[in-house]
């Protein structure tokens, strides 16, 4: 794996959401992050028993904007996020849960598509809970220049 992928893995590991949320990754590829999010009392707050929506919605921007990562140039970086529009198909409900992030396109408007997924290995396996479009806004990290007098 790119030694930049490896240290984008080792920054998101230890964000303090991530870790409360049971949140990791699982894979990165240029343009693409596979989270995993396991069941847990924090992220359970749903009807039915379900991984509460909001952290659904989290946790695709999360894996939207670590997508995006992988693109960035030696400069850029993610301003924010610019739109973020999910449609819940199931209640999420499995012990493990997948979080498929794709850049659909990539400019100044970056937009992601992220697909959250059972995981778990049963006959619902991969059916598709909910998906999610996110649109972030790209930068330039501004220069540090030197005034002088």
């Amino acid at each position: 794996m790119n030694t930049q992928f490896i240290e984008l893995i080792r920054d998101w590991k230890s964000h303090p959401l991530l870790v409360e949320l049971d949140v990791s990754v699982t894979e990165l590829s240029p343009g693409r992050a596979l989270l995993t999010l396991t069941r847990n009392t924090t992220n359970v707050a749903g009807v039915r028993n379900s991984i509460n929506g909001g952290v659904q919605a989290a946790v695709a921007e999360i894996a939207a904007h670590l997508a995006t990562s992988t693109l960035l140039e030696q400069g850029d970086q993610i301003e924010f996020t610019q739109d973020l529009s999910i449609s819940y198909l199931y209640s999420v409900r499995a012990t493990t849960t997948l979080i498929d992030a794709k850049v659909l396109r990539q400019g100044r408007l970056t937009v992601v598509d992220v697909e959250i997924l059972v995981g778990d290995e049963d006959e619902d396996s991969g059916r598709l809970n909910a998906k999610v479009r996110v649109t972030c806004s790209l930068g330039r990290r501004p220069s540090k220049s030197v005034v002088t007098k």
